[in-house]
């Protein structure tokens, strides 16, 4: 295959070269142009360097370079898709809820093209994409190194053509938004304004078997002194069996029992064995205040699986390296610190709110978010510690 293309690039560059003698280069961007078309060849077929497939592109610009009148045009149509995976990735990450719309950077991939084309430089607009992407070009160095013979790591250097891709992405939308970015293998969690790092923590993620799921979605409120609404599941498989060991348990840990009505029910004098994980037509609401498994605050966005990022009373395990503890839920190293620079001007509540004696307060405060805010939760097994250290993560959920 390699032979094919550069007998089919000799005969090509022959062509351009008599169209140039002929003065016939002067309108056209890569036909007469033999440097260029020879620069975008050599880009393509190392394409791989850059964390790209090179299969992706020269089949259309092997036909490009047979098409005879519409051959500048065809290998100008390449040229931009190939720059715009270098832009923006060949890929994003796979989200299982994709809520959020994301105002992406404002690059002008077919001008620059052109511009770079013309200045004989197509591969200083590759490096150009790099230099605007900083974990990209840290990915590539290390691509690089895990692709040499004395080196070669097959995982490893697919993860990081993957990683590349997804971090491009992650660079444009990141451009011009503000963005919490969770990735559930790092425990993780940075926020961004228009690709100015802001906030980073430690966060705690679901376990393997109550896992988090990956979503992009728009911040609705912020809830100080919140509820906790707990999850059918979790009354199913770990409350009733307790019910049943105690009839007290719901109100020695601060647990409402609630009826279809939303009134308050008293189960302590009742016969416990006539409820069962089939039959138990209540709904639990646990108190408000500092030891309630939400904490003081709780960071709302639609989803689907009904997870939220919220505060924590467990404040020593952030400690832990290993942090895969919740149901679900991302728990918040840093929630007060998170809450007030999602709120911006709207933060007067949240800034009058007494978090050391948050006994006072008998309900929750609910704050509307008015300052767009996206938040991803996404999974990736390569990302940067808080040095900025490339790392590979454990695949805790055994994902494809």
């Amino acid at each position: 295959m390699k032979i094919i293309y550069t007998i089919l690039l000799l005969v090509f560059v022959s062509i351009q070269t008599y169209a140039q003698a002929d003065g016939n280069a002067s309108n056209t961007l890569f036909v007469g142009h033999p440097e260029r078309v020879t620069a975008l060849d050599s880009l393509f077929t190392n394409a791989q360097s850059l964390g790209l497939n090179k299969l992706d592109y020269q089949e259309a610009y092997a036909k490009a370079i047979q098409s005879g009148t519409h051959a500048d045009s065809l290998l100008l149509k390449v040229a931009i898709r190939f720059f715009t995976h270098v832009a923006n990735g060949n890929t994003t990450p796979k989200l299982q809820y994709e809520g959020a719309h994301f105002n992406k950077n404002e690059y002008d991939i077919p001008e620059l093209v052109k511009t770079y084309a013309r200045g004989n430089n197509l591969g200083g607009l590759a490096r150009y994409f790099t230099l605007n992407a900083k974990e990209v070009g840290i990915i590539l160095d290390t691509l690089q190194y895990y692709m040499d013979a004395n080196h070669f790591d097959k995982d490893k250097v697919q993860l990081l053509e993957k990683a590349a891709n997804e971090f491009r992405w992650i660079s444009s939308i990141r451009s011009n938004n503000k963005i919490i970015l969770v990735n559930i293998p790092a425990a993780h969690l940075n926020a961004y304004d228009s690709n100015k790092l802001k906030i980073n923590m430690r966060v705690i993620v679901g376990k393997s078997w109550t896992k988090t799921n990956t979503l992009s979605s728009l911040v609705t409120r912020i809830v100080l002194n919140p509820y906790w609404h707990v999850p059918g599941s979790i009354i199913r498989k770990e409350m009733i069996p307790k019910f049943k060991n105690d009839k007290a348990y719901f109100s020695k840990h601060g647990y409402t029992v609630l009826d279809a009505a939303g009134k308050s029910v008293d189960l302590s004098t009742a016969d416990a064995s006539a409820y069962s994980e089939s039959n138990f037509p209540f709904s639990i609401r646990q108190h408000t205040g500092a030891y309630n498994s939400l904490g003081l605050l709780k960071i709302e966005f639609n989803s689907p699986s009904a997870i939220y990022l919220h505060d924590s009373p467990e404040k020593k395990l952030f400690k832990n390296e290993s942090r895969f503890y919740s149901h679900g839920c991302v728990r918040l190293e840093k929630p007060i610190e998170l809450g007030k620079w999602i709120l911006q001007e709207n933060r007067k509540e949240i800034d009058s709110f007494d978090f050391v004696n948050p006994g006072k307060y008998s309900k929750p405060q609910y704050i509307n978010v008015t300052s767009p805010t996206q938040v991803v939760i996404w999974y990736s097994l390569v990302d940067f510690d808080s040095n900025g250290k490339l790392k590979f993560y454990k695949n805790i959920y055994n994902k494809k």
